[in-house]
């Protein structure tokens, strides 16, 4: 039997906690060090539907990209979503551990699958210098820049991207007739580090949760803009922790999440 402190031991070296951004909460979040585990259960998000199917499975671990507490809770009652979550995982004996910004900045993690998953080549981080926003401020840095083997037309990479990724629909802004090969991209929510791809010399950002303000500013500033969306770009970590267990824990049985994007289109 897995003890879940060895399994924590494990996932820090995948992410470690120091990578986490300030604002952050990672780590194991609900349940005990000691407790014995035998199944796992993989999802981007902790929602009732993936504790339901995790307790149903018999799991008792969740592994999800993001925290299911952000802020400290004041109780932990049925009448909140949050507080109710909580309740059921107690109530399962499940533990929760969540990657989140440990493992998109971490180095194989999130934005590096992500690269891969795109047919990437000559991965990198944004250096400094890319890091700088509109008005002089420090961006995060959180993405990665690299190339396509070919350069393709924009249209095409946007079908790339699509298949690449199952999503059902994209938002883009650009010219489809571009010719793209540099590629920057940020997995999740990654609007904020628009000027970091711009400055890295990228033909096309990828990334999710885009706005208005984003595609006004690139318009402005020539870059070609990709929303694959948050779901999408950051659901990969479910084949990844998969594949995680089955080579340090091969002992444990792990279900991955089968949860759809929550947005979808006609």
């Amino acid at each position: 039997m897995v003890i879940l402190s060895n399994v924590i031991e494990e996932l820090e070296k995948v992410a470690p906690s120091e990578l986490k951004f300030p604002w952050d909460n990672v780590g194991l979040l609900v349940g005990d060090g000691a407790q014995r585990i035998s199944r796992v259960y993989v999802c981007l998000d902790i929602t009732a539907e993936n504790v339901k199917a995790a307790a149903e499975l018999g799991a008792d671990l969740i592994v999800s990209h993001h925290p299911l507490i952000f802020e400290p809770l004041k109780s932990v009652t049925s009448g909140s979503v949050t507080g109710s979550i909580v309740r059921a995982l107690i109530q399962n004996n499940i533990s929760a551990f969540c990657m989140h910004t440990s493992f998109d900045m971490a180095d194989g993690g999130m934005n590096d699958l992500l690269a891969h998953k795109l047919g990437l080549e000559n991965i990198r981080k944004f250096n400094p210098e890319e890091c700088i926003g509109e008005n002089g401020e420090s961006l995060d840095g959180i993405g990665r820049v690299g190339t396509l083997r070919f350069p393709v037309s924009f249209e095409d990479f946007i079908e790339q991207v699509q298949m690449s990724l199952g999503c059902k629909a994209i938002k883009y802004a650009g010219d489809l007739s571009d010719r793209v090969q540099t590629v920057a991209l940020c997995s999740g929510s990654g609007g904020s580090e628009l000027y970091a791809a711009y400055h890295s010399g990228a033909d096309v950002y990828v990334t999710g949760d885009l706005k208005h303000d984003h595609g006004r500013l690139a318009s402005e500033i020539g870059l070609n803009l990709v929303d694959a969306g948050h779901f999408e770009t950051e659901n990969i970590i479910c084949d990844f922790l998969a594949e995680f267990f089955c080579h340090h824990f091969p002992e444990l049985d792990v279900v991955v999440s089968e949860a759809k994007p929550y947005f979808r289109s006609f």
